[in-house]
C-alpha cells in the first residue's frame, strides 16, 4: 500500500506550524498559523494566470481604456487598477 504524506507550510512565514481552521464556501481547506497568526487558504485559487494578466496590462499600455478592457477581457476596472498600483 502506497501512502503520500503531504506537509503544508504557512504562505506568509513558511513554517509548518499550522492547524486546520474550517473550509471556504467552495470547500477549500482554511488554516491558522500558530507562528505568525495568519489565516488563509492552503491551495488558493488563482483567477488570472500571469500570462493573461500580462496580456491585459499590455492592452492597457497600448492606450485602451479601463472600460474597454472590462468589455473586451471581462475583468473589472478595479482589478486592473489594483494591478497597476502594484507595479
Amino acid at each position: 500500500m502506497i501512502t503520500n504524506k503531504t506537509t503544508y507550510e504557512c504562505t506568509d512565514c513558511g513554517r509548518p506550524d499550522i492547524v486546520k481552521n474550517g473550509h471556504t464556501r467552495k470547500g477549500k481547506q482554511k488554516f491558522h498559523c500558530k507562528t505568525c497568526g495568519k489565516y488563509g487558504t492552503l491551495d488558493p485559487e488563482v483567477k488570472y494566470p500571469p500570462e493573461r494578466k500580462a496580456e491585459i496590462l499590455r492592452a492597457y499600455h497600448e492606450r485602451s481604456s479601463l472600460r474597454g478592457l472590462e468589455r473586451t477581457f471581462g475583468v473589472r476596472r478595479q482589478t486592473v487598477s489594483k494591478w497597476l498600483k502594484k507595479k
